[in-house]
């Protein structure tokens, strides 16, 4: 195990699903602003990582050419730290990226008592945007305001829509909840392809999508047997606003013949990343009730494979 001079600093990143974590993480990866670190991520699997980026894949770890390495989360976090640290070459920094669904305190206690780690930082990152439907939402209001009260520090993300005093408000809303910690604002994505919203196509095709399940927060995974028109598998998404939380993954695409799309939805909006490599067409859905979920994929698997009107 490492001593005291050797430990490893943890910088821990929470948020609730779709709060962006992982188009940071991205960013921090691509930026290059942290050498020596390995990112322990949630959803390994959906990132994006750049082919220039990449020097070599070692069982299950991605060697990057900025002296960095990415890994998933998986089994016993515990064992999995204690596996790190006995690398013959453990890396200065861990990066983590937790679930959409975790508090921090219980993270937070974790590094700090884990031998040969040190927790360096911790930070919420916060859809501003969304913040008060979630507060509201009987199903995760409990969760979301666990995870603003326990967090040291929040990163508001997705203001940019809103209006001065809107956001002042919401601001003001998580300070309540949380009037120790240090609140700092997020800076503006860069472009990507955004898809939109208004079409009535969705809302004609699923208009009485609601819980079934009040307080079942349950995760599907969709296959897509083929390509997919994006336009109207995102709208379909956009209908189902009542039961679903997030939707993520890699889709085929006529548009791009040679790789896929990456695709991120969340109620607040979506965005569309095209990607040269080609991964397992499919989606995971994130909401309220196995039943509505099921239901939600039969229609997406319907809708978004027709033509384009």
């Amino acid at each position: 195990m490492l001593d005291s001079a050797q430990s490893i600093g943890v910088h821990l990143l929470c948020g609730f699903l779709g709060s962006g974590k992982t188009t940071l993480i991205n960013a921090m990866i691509a930026d290059g602003k942290i050498s020596d670190a390995l990112f322990l991520i949630n959803d390994f699997g959906s990132m994006n990582i750049d082919a220039d980026l990449i020097e070599s894949r070692e069982g299950g770890v991605i060697r990057l050419t900025n002296g960095c390495a990415c890994c998933g989360l998986s089994g016993n976090l515990s064992s999995q730290l204690t596996q790190i640290s006995r690398w013959p070459r453990p890396p200065q920094w861990l990066v983590v990226e937790a679930s959409g669904v975790a508090q921090p305190r219980p993270l937070m206690q974790l590094f700090n008592s884990a031998p040969g780690y040190y927790l360096a930082d911790v930070k919420l990152l916060v859809d501003i945007s969304a913040i008060g439907r979630l507060l509201e939402d009987a199903t995760v209001g409990d969760l979301v305001r666990h995870q603003v009260a326990e967090a040291p520090a929040m990163v508001i993300n997705r203001w940019e829509g809103l209006s001065r005093n809107e956001c002042d408000a919401r601001r003001n809303q998580l300070q309540a909840l949380s009037p120790n910690a240090q609140i700092s604002w997020a800076a503006p994505p860069q472009p990507a392809v955004i898809t939109h919203r208004g079409d009535c196509l969705g809302e004609a095709i699923v208009p009485e999508l609601k819980p079934l399940v009040p307080g079942a927060l349950v995760s599907f995974t969709l296959t897509l047997p083929g390509p997919v028109d994006i336009s109207r598998l995102t709208q379909v998404l956009d209908a189902a606003t009542s039961i679903l939380l997030r939707a993520k993954g890699f889709v085929a695409s006529e548009e791009t013949p040679s790789g896929c799309l990456l695709l991120q939805w969340t109620p607040s909006g979506s965005s569309v990343t095209r990607t040269h490599r080609r991964h397992a067409s499919a989606l995971v859905l994130i909401g309220k009730g196995r039943d509505n979920l099921a239901y939600l994929a039969s229609q997406l698997m319907e809708y978004s494979s027709m033509p384009s009107r």
